[in-house]
Formats: structure tokens, C-alpha cells, sequence
């Protein structure tokens, strides 16, 4: 078996040629990029893992630096010489298949991907996360097919990715953080056909919460007191979390402004925009009373998260009630706006919330009429113990995309 490409003059490991404080040049650090290459295609390192060291191995200065970046891992020319001889036989290309139909799939966390893949979402939804996954290969392609489902497929951030394919009554989005292509890492191609479905394809930190937390936690420590007790750490990373979403369960609230684009076209764009920064005024003040968490803005669309269903619900009511007495100015509109709240697990995605709790929720607000409080039947279980709310027009309402009626009720906020 032919040796792995490998520079012709490799980087001299630490404690040969080169010492440790010796400066090092470009070339130096291409090396070191084509070698962390290799150990991708090898399985060694997992995106994410080759993400964060092509960055150590591209700020490097000295060769104790590059050192570090490689201390774990063994020469990859040796690797290569002790794998096996390929066999004479015509070799079998798998094909790995991530199915969803009717129900929900997800694939996360260390796992290994090569060649071509398969992800299929029939009323169902399919969830691809390749931050931590071991590519093999320059290059992989998904082939994703939606019917009546979605498919989210999440890739490190400053990776080559193209998204090909059609869609029918449905939608394909391919959004990437703009970022640097990171040096050396693979290609992913995504060929998506969405019918009467959605295929999102998009890019995410490569750390998550809880690792910024901690990594933030240590750098205040370093900079601000030398002393790092393991119990002021803590408390510090709690700190810090608190800002960040967490995983679990948790309640999602949607609200959005009625018909907003028809109040831009009455009133013009300078009039219709500041309406909207009292909007945003109003929901803000509200969410901040009832500690709730920011996830996103879109236009004139709040999505927020609550630990508690109760807390939600009474920020929802609080919003509503605010519009209910708000005065416009002169040149002016009155506010109105509807609201979806749902419960149930979601994926922290490091500074956003996926999966089947938050399409839920977007859709019962998509729903909801001009000031109403649509609410799923099971955010509603979840206070029916309390007096403190009141629901009425209990029914089943078609929610878009989604091929079974979401039984859900309207939260009586009216005094």
C-alpha cells in the first residue's frame, strides 16, 4: 500500500532537530495542516477536534507550539504503514441511512461518515449534527429527501459546503456563518429534494455552552485573580451559564406582530419602523420580567425560551395586555400580535434551540389569530393543577408541514 501524501521534509517532533522555543514559518504550519488532515481521513479526529487545531496550528509561533497541536498523536506515515493491504477485490461502497417516518432521528456526538449518505424524513424529522463527527475522506455527500418532514443538517463552521437538489411546495436554506474556510478541510455536498417539506442546512459554533462557559470561566479566574479554586469555578461557570441555553426540557414562546408587511405599505417605512422598535420594547420589558431567555429576532418575530411553562404563559399574557393599552403616536398603528407556546425537549445548538418542541411552537403562533394565545394541550397539562389560568376553544389545529392536528387551546388573558 502506497504511503499517504506527506511532505517531503516533515516537521521534527519535539525533542529532535528544532528546539521547542525556535520560531517557525508558514511552510512549518502547512505541514502541520496536512498532517492533521490525514488523521481525519484516518478516524482520529472528528471535525470539530480538526476545527479547533488547525487554529492552535495556523497562530503557532514557535515549534513547541506545533508540538502540542500533534503531542497526542501519533506520525502519520508510520499510521499508514501499519494498516492493512487493500484487498484485490472490487471494494463495497456503503451507504449509511438516517430514516425518519412518522417519528424523529437524531445522530450526534462522535460518529463516522464517509462517502456518500443518506438522510430521509417522511412526516417525520431527520437531525444531522457533524461537529463531532469523523469525515473519511476530501469529500462526503448527503443526499436528503423531505416529504411532508424536515431535515437539519448542522456543519462545523468555516467548512466548504454546497447544497444542490430542488424542492416542491417546500424549501431548501443553506446558511453559513461568515467565516474563513478552515485550511484543509473537507467538502460536504448536500443534495436536497424537499417535497412539500424543509431541508435547513446551516453552520454552528463548534464548542457548546457548557464548554464556552468553562472556558470563559477559566480566562476571568486567570486575568482577574490567580487563584483558581475549583468551588469559585464553579460558581463562576454557573454564572456564566445562566445566560446560555441549556438542554432538557424547556417551554418555547413564539410571537409575532399581525401584519406587519400591510403596515409598512400604509404608513411607510420610517412610520412602520418605529412601530416596530416599540414592539420589540414592549416583548423585551415583558421577557425580562418574567425571566425568560432571547434565543432569536427575525423582523417583527420574538422566539423565547422559559424553564417553566407558567412563566411563559404569564409573559405571554403580560405581552398582550401591553398591546391591549398601547397608545400609538400620530403617525402610527395599534399593535397586535399572536402568540405559540409548547413544552417539550429541544436541542441547545450553542446559541440557538432545534428540533420538534420549536417547529411546534413557531406553528401555533403561525395559527394563532390577532391576539391570541395558542397554547399545546400538553403546555396546558403541564398547569392544570394551579387556578391561575384559564383556557377555552380546546380543538385540533392543522399545523403547517405537519402531518398530524396539534390539540391545543386559547389562554384567557382578557380581565
Amino acid at each position: 500500500m502506497a504511503d499517504l501524501p506527506f511532505p517531503d521534509s516533515p516537521l521534527p517532533p519535539p525533542g529532535e532537530a528544532g528546539a521547542p522555543t525556535e520560531r517557525v514559518a508558514d511552510v512549518d504550519r502547512d505541514r502541520t495542516v496536512t498532517r492533521l488532515r490525514e488523521h481525519v481521513v484516518e478516524g482520529r479526529l472528528t471535525l470539530d477536534e480538526f476545527s479547533e487545531r488547525v487554529g492552535l496550528a495556523l497562530q503557532a509561533k514557535t515549534r513547541g507550539d506545533l508540538g502540542a497541536v500533534m503531542a497526542d498523536l501519533p506520525e502519520a506515515r508510520q499510521a499508514a504503514q501499519r494498516l492493512p493491504e487493500p484487498s484485490t477485490a472490487s471494494p463495497k461502497k456503503q451507504r449509511r441511512w438516517h430514516v425518519a417516518v412518522m417519528s424523529g432521528h437524531s445522530t450526534k456526538g462522535r460518529w463516522r461518515i464517509s462517502g456518500k449518505t443518506n438522510a430521509v424524513a417522511v412526516m417525520g424529522g431527520c437531525d444531522m449534527d457533524l461537529r463531532r463527527a469523523e469525515i473519511e475522506g476530501p469529500e462526503i455527500e448527503i443526499t436528503a429527501f423531505a416529504f411532508w418532514g424536515g431535515i437539519d443538517i448542522i456543519v462545523p463552521e468555516g467548512f466548504d459546503v454546497e447544497l444542490r437538489g430542488f424542492s416542491f411546495m417546500g424549501g431548501r436554506d443553506l446558511r453559513l456563518r461568515d467565516v474563513p474556510i478552515v485550511p484543509g478541510s473537507p467538502r460536504i455536498v448536500v443534495r436536497g429534494f424537499a417535497i412539500m417539506g424543509g431541508i435547513d442546512v446551516k453552520s454552528r459554533p463548534n464548542r457548546s455552552g457548557k464548554q464556552l462557559a468553562r472556558t470563559t470561566a477559566r480566562r476571568e479566574l486567570k486575568t482577574s485573580d490567580p487563584v483558581t479554586n475549583p468551588t469559585e469555578l464553579a460558581a463562576l461557570e454557573r454564572d456564566i451559564r445562566r445566560d446560555l441555553p441549556t438542554e432538557g426540557t424547556v417551554t418555547i414562546l413564539f410571537c409575532d406582530m399581525v401584519d406587519y408587511a400591510g403596515m409598512t405599505e400604509r404608513i411607510g417605512d420610517q412610520a412602520s419602523l418605529a412601530v416596530l422598535r416599540e414592539h420589540h420594547r414592549i416583548v423585551r420589558d415583558a421577557i425580562a420580567r418574567h425571566g425568560g431567555r432571547e434565543i432569536s429576532v427575525q423582523g417583527d418575530g420574538f422566539m423565547v425560551a422559559f424553564g417553566g411553562v407558567a412563566r411563559a404563559l404569564r409573559c405571554a399574557i403580560d405581552i398582550q395586555r401591553a398591546f391591549l393599552v398601547y397608545v400609538p403616536a400620530d403617525d402610527g398603528e395599534p399593535i397586535a400580535v399572536h402568540i405559540g407556546v409548547h413544552t417539550g425537549d429541544a436541542m441547545d445548538e450553542g446559541d440557538d434551540y432545534l428540533g420538534h418542541t420549536v417547529i411546534v411552537a413557531s406553528r401555533l403562533a403561525d395559527a394563532a389569530g390577532a391576539g391570541e394565545i395558542l397554547v399545546s394541550s400538553l403546555s396546558e397539562q403541564l398547569v392544570q393543577g394551579s387556578d391561575e389560568f384559564n383556557f377555552d376553544d380546546h380543538r385540533e389545529t392543522s399545523l403547517k408541514g405537519m402531518a398530524r392536528a396539534q390539540l391545543s387551546a386559547t389562554l384567557a388573558w382578557v380581565e
